[in-house]
């Protein structure tokens, strides 16, 4: 705007400067050649004088006059039937006869006469004045053009210099116009009062509506911007992960969760097809972005992802896609670990069920010898005792699995209950030759006592049983960071390695044979881990083959 008010300006004030040069250079022309002709005009009536007073041609009055004007008029007598009788440029009996002439027809009609014309003998434009003489000859006084145009062109170089000073003069005032113009403007304050914040009254209804929409912009702003953080804090806060594309692949937004599962945290601006190759994974994008929901299940990064194609539409027009992610890892492996339950249950209990039935099948066919009966009635005893432990075991599971264990918690003595649990299976321990000892600091522990007892039951049965002959158990009872720490170490077979993540899976089995000799359930451990998150705490696992095994239990020492 500042430019084109400059040059606006600017413009108007060299026209202006352009027609006051060109004003003045023809009132200076017109000026000059009105006083030309009329000094014309005088000097053919002075020198008509002269001759109606009867001075001769050759008198020196006349012969001066003529001389003193020669540079400047022509001057001519013509007689009444048009011959030249004299001219003082040129010889008069060569120049043809000026009878039809304007001038000379005016002048023997009214007295005088004037024209201008262009005249060959000059070659030029030519102003005449013509008299009638008393003696009936006509006395012609002419001057050129050309002439006139020279002394009028003297004052021509002086315009000139004055209009290139005007046009600069012109171009400062432009400049300064301009800006006094917008300095009003530069000093509105738009944040301030509005009523007295435009310097020109015609400003202040396009001020009002200026802050009124500036207004307008900032709460659109706000609500943007707070509703952009509410949907960056939800989508940043998702399990499941987000991808946002547009219709050409490109990554719009990819929340928190995706990043960590592309491994990716610069994701924007990306193209969804370089990021992850795989092409059903592909597949699924394009199906999204021609329009068609689509879902698929990919393992990426040792994890299994349920993942969504949604094809963002704006009216008929698809303008995007919304990718989800969701982690069924969890739910994958609790399936399988749901089917391998069912089926090691089935097993477990098939076993000593099919046992009983056919011990108990031979004593009512009457096919078991009568000193045989006891034995058998010890062996189905024995399976169903095995069966009822089992059910049990399942049973405490699944109130863990639906949260329905009871929290009686009381306050009871850690080091007490160990020994109680140490004394029941002393008989068990010295059948293997295994030393048990108990050591450590007397720990207060508001608990479930049931539980407590259950855990320490399972984990030190499990070190007698996987321990070798003459080996030892070693139960350490301590404090630590308000926690209490319960470690059971043996000296046994150990686990390798590879089963360390597994062992506290339900029905987990490191050795199969040596499982159906020891008799166990399969669920202890499983269930002693269950108690420790029961109580706030966790349990955690080393071993070495062949060396043995130490399993540590955290508890929080307070009811929480």
């Amino acid at each position: 705007m500042k430019r084109r008010i400059y040059l606006n300006f600017l413009g108007l004030l060299l026209l202006c400067a352009l027609l006051l040069s060109v004003s003045v250079s023809a009132i200076v022309f017109n000026v000059i050649k009105n006083q030309e002709t009329a000094a014309v005009r005088d000097r053919a009536v002075l020198a008509a004088d002269l001759l109606n007073m009867g001075i001769a041609l050759t008198d020196s009055r006349f012969t001066d006059y003529s001389n003193y004007d020669a540079d400047n008029a022509r001057i001519t007598i013509i007689a009444p039937d048009g011959t030249v009788l004299l001219d003082n440029k040129t010889t008069a009996a060569n120049m043809e006869n000026h009878g039809d002439r304007e001038e000379f027809v005016e002048a023997r009609q009214n007295g005088y006469g004037e024209t201008t014309r262009y005249s060959r003998t000059f070659r030029t434009d030519t102003y005449y004045y013509a008299i009638r003489l008393d003696d009936g000859n006509v006395l012609r006084v002419s001057k050129t053009m050309s002439s006139i145009a020279g002394t009028s062109g003297a004052v021509i170089p002086a315009i000139i210099i004055i209009t290139v000073l005007v046009m600069l003069a012109a171009n400062i005032v432009a400049r300064r116009l301009t800006k006094n113009i917008l300095r009003p403007l530069d000093w509105i304050d738009l944040e301030g009062d509005v009523e007295n914040a435009a310097v020109y009254d015609e400003l202040i209804p396009y001020v009002k509506k200026i802050d009124q929409q500036k207004r307008q912009i900032a709460s659109q702003m706000t609500a943007l911007k707070n509703r952009a953080d509410t949907i960056e804090v939800i989508t940043g806060n998702m399990k499941e992960g987000l991808i946002l594309i547009d219709n050409a692949g490109s990554v719009l937004h990819a929340n928190n969760s995706a990043a960590v599962i592309f491994r990716d945290s610069d994701m924007a601006s990306k193209n969804i097809l370089h990021i992850y190759r795989d092409l059903e994974f592909q597949n699924g994008v394009k199906n999204c972005l021609s329009g068609v929901n689509a879902e698929l299940t990919i393992r990426f990064g040792g994890r299994l992802y349920d993942v969504f194609f949604s094809p963002v539409r704006d009216g008929r027009k698809i303008t995007g896609g919304a990718i989800l992610f969701l982690d069924s890892t969890e739910r994958h492996e609790a399936e399988r670990q749901r089917r391998e339950f069912s089926a090691n249950v089935s097993h477990e209990l098939k076993t000593p069920l099919t046992t009983v039935s056919g011990l108990a099948e031979l004593i009512w066919n009457g096919m078991a010898k009568q000193e045989d009966i006891k034995g058998f009635a010890e062996k189905i005893t024995a399976q169903v005792q095995r069966v009822v432990s089992i059910i049990e075991d399942i049973i405490r599971l699944s109130e863990f699995d639906e949260g329905k264990v009871s929290r009686e918690y009381s306050e009871i003595d850690l080091r007490e209950l160990a020994d109680s649990v140490v004394e029941s299976l002393r008989e068990k321990a010295e059948e293997k030759h295994v030393v048990i000892s108990v050591s450590g600091e007397n720990v207060n522990l508001t608990a479930n006592k049931r539980m407590i007892d259950e855990l320490l039951y399972n984990l030190i049965d499990n070190a007698i049983k996987y321990n070798k002959e003459n080996g030892s158990v070693k139960v350490t009872l301590s404090m630590e960071d308000r926690l209490c720490k319960i470690a059971v170490a043996d000296t046994g077979i150990g686990i390798p390695e590879e089963h360390h993540n597994h062992v506290f899976e339900r029905f987990y089995r490191v050795d199969k044979s040596r499982y159906k000799k020891t008799g166990g359930t399969g669920l202890g451990l499983s269930i002693v881990k269950h108690i420790a998150e029961h109580h706030y705490g966790c349990v955690e696992l080393s071993s070495t083959e062949g060396t043995g095994t130490t399993v540590v239990c955290w508890l929080a020492a307070d009811e929480r």
